[in-house]
């Protein structure tokens, strides 16, 4: 968020060809101090010119920092009170008729409140308004004027419903157990009761701030059935194939074993769409208590942490995963002992021999028609390559990629199309290594997956096979951001890391940045599995050393601007108005950490201070990214990478 969406989204901003204003409401409700530091680096991109709006209930003290705080105005309930003349337009507008002696009451009275006078010039129309104190002008309107001429089934109803945000006719038969939905839905719609409806007449949407103050009503006065109502939602959801629904409606119900259950079955299709933060949203509401007590859910929480965590998050829920007993049987398509055979694969803790052994298993529980059937393929050809077997590690990719096409997986194929471009340049094929290099490119575009693991393994073989073709260009920008993101990929996951830091080093070595590959050789020499089973593996590894003894060795080298995993940690904060000791707080590490981290992020990128840094790593992909050039522009006309020209 900080490091990319942020500064992209203000960087969008400040591109802006004509001034213009900014509204962000109801800032109150950012408590995040994640959210609140994204926000002010987008801010800091608003142009001269443009204006900023912040709506809050209290006022945003954490907000609009420096240059924007330089020209800020704080504009109180006061400063927005109306005056008489003012409540006479308003009445007017409304076509009431009011006396000035009414006008000034009702400011007296409504503290010139803007809507509240509003609604009194509207409730005047219908009916003697003499005086407003002590009522809630916006309920009374809602009711008086739109729900007290309704039956009260009807009014029943729509009270019982808002719970759902859509309203399907069926659905609402099930929750309310009723048979005559579709009725009253049209008899409202036709009313033009702040309701909508689809073209079809499928299904009906309340206007928000109806359903909001319908929402307050069902909670005053059947709080108690909230619940039972969510449950039913999640009962017909679930009959009807809609998981994601089904599942905010049990987590809603506080019914957390349902929710964990539905959470495991749907994870795997929420994975392949590209929806990450949505399944991590549902991890975190649920619980780690409650997805302990289904080991399917344990399942689930430990691919997600492994594939999409921290380092810390992955390696406990792979314990957690891993004490789960074996025997359990096989539920909506996941086998636990499989699983738990493919996460030993890929966390390599007992060596690659043991991984191997583990992998091939994953493969034969695996029916060909399991939805899990092309990781598994996918994690036994990686871990086939990386213990020596490469015939049959091409074999089983292939296999793996055909197998996630028809699944439609985009992570696998993203993984096994750098896997063969890997093997096509053991083989010495460029040509074939960025036909699948692209074919991985073009996949993460077209399945949304940018930001996953694996991603950052595809652009480490994008940077280092444009950057050996002389695509200079391009090949420095797909450093750049492989680099960045190589932060995901830690000691929990060995089979991406590993390889993904194999390619950057030769990728930096193709642009004489020996620092960085002596940095990258030292990060994957901490992530080593144990030896057993590791020789194919160690020649790899002591290739690429020796590609840097060689490099060094001829003198061939440049400034290094890459940065260590810590220090672009910090780099993101930079843009923000914190402090070292607030960064530090935020980052849980101390001020003088942080101090030195920030010398050495001014010292690789040329810096002399923070608005520097952040313009030159801007410049250089390190914050929001770059606008990659075509993976096939020409080669450059400069002279190889590296070569001194």
């Amino acid at each position: 968020m900080l490091g990319r969406i942020a500064p992209v989204l203000g960087r969008a901003l400040s591109q802006s060809a004509l001034p213009f204003v900014l509204f962000i409401d109801d800032a109150h409700v950012l408590e995040s101090l994640d959210s609140i530091d994204a926000l002010n680096v987008v801010l800091a991109g608003v142009p001269a010119g443009s204006q900023v709006v912040l709506a809050s209930r209290h006022r945003p003290t954490s907000f609009a920092r420096g240059r924007v705080a330089a020209s800020a105005a704080h504009v109180t309930a006061e400063d927005l009170q109306i005056d008489v003349a003012g409540a006479a337009r308003i009445a007017q507008g409304a076509g009431a008729r009011v006396s000035p002696e009414m006008l000034g009451s009702w400011v007296e009275q409504s503290g010139g409140w803007a809507a509240g006078l509003h609604m009194c010039a509207l409730l005047s129309r219908s009916r003697p308004l003499a005086s407003i104190a002590g009522q809630d002008l916006l309920a009374d309107y809602l009711y008086r004027e739109c729900l007290r001429a309704l039956p009260e089934d009807t009014h029943r109803f729509l009270v019982s419903t808002s719970m759902l945000r859509s309203l399907v006719p069926a659905m609402c038969d099930a929750v309310l157990e009723r048979s005559d939905s579709a009725r009253i839905l049209r008899d409202l719609e036709a009313r033009q009761l702040f309701i909508t409806s689809d073209p079809q007449l499928r299904s009906y949407r309340l206007h928000p701030l109806f359903r909001e103050y319908l929402q307050t009503e069902l909670l005053l006065d059947a709080g108690s059935t909230v619940p039972e109502l969510h449950r039913r939602a999640s009962d017909w959801c679930q009959q009807h194939g809609l998981l994601p629904e089904a599942i905010n409606h049990s987590i809603a119900a506080a019914d957390f074993a349902t929710a964990s259950s539905l959470v495991a079955l749907a994870a795997l299709n929420t994975y392949t769409a590209g929806e990450t933060t949505t399944l991590g949203r549902w991890i975190e509401q649920v619980g780690d208590a409650n997805l302990l007590a289904n080991p399917f859910a344990v399942v689930v929480v430990t691919w997600y942490s492994l594939l999409s965590g921290t380092d810390d998050a992955a390696q406990k829920w792979a314990s957690l995963l891993g004490s789960m007993p074996d025997d359990a049987p096989r539920v909506d398509g996941i086998d636990l002992s499989s699983t738990k055979a493919m996460v030993r694969a890929i966390t390599m803790k007992r060596g690659l021999r043991e991984a191997l052994a583990d992998a091939e298993f994953g493969v034969r529980a695996e029916a060909v028609e399991s939805p899990w059937r092309d990781p598994a393929l996918q994690v036994l050809g990686s871990t086939l390559l990386y213990t020596g077997h490469e015939s049959r590690a091409r074999e089983v990719l292939q296999e793996a990629m055909h197998t996630a096409e028809a699944h439609g997986n985009p992570a696998t194929i993203v993984m096994c199309e750098t896997e063969l471009a890997q093997l096509a340049i053991d083989r010495d094929d460029w040509e074939a290594a960025d036909r699948h290099v692209q074919r991985a490119l073009d996949t993460i575009q077209a399945g949304d997956i940018d930001g996953y693991i694996m991603c950052a393994y595809a652009h480490a073989a994008a940077a280092y096979s444009a950057l050996h073709a002389g695509r200079r260009t391009a090949g420095q920008k797909y450093l750049a951001l492989a680099m960045s993101e190589r932060g995901r990929c830690g000691s929990a996951v060995p089979l991406i890391s590993i390889p993904t830091r194999l390619f950057l080093i030769y990728a930096s070595l193709q642009v004489g940045d020996i620092e960085a590959a002596r940095m990258l050789s030292r990060e994957i020499s901490e992530i080593l599995p144990p030896r057993d089973g590791r020789e194919a593996l160690d020649a790899r590894v002591a290739a690429a050393v020796l590609a840097i003894d060689e490099k060094e060795r001829l003198g061939r080298h440049v400034a290094s601007t890459a940065l260590t995993v810590a220090e672009q940690r910090v780099l993101p904060y930079l843009q923000t108005h914190l402090t070292l000791a607030e960064i530090g707080k935020r980052l849980y590490v101390s001020r003088n950490t942080v101090s030195s981290h920030v010398s050495s992020i001014f010292r690789k990128l040329g810096a002399s201070n923070r608005a520097e840094a952040v313009e030159n790593a801007s410049a250089m992909g390190l914050l929001g990214g770059l606008r990659i050039a075509s993976f096939d522009e020409h080669a450059s006309t400069s002279g190889p990478p590296g070569s001194g020209s």
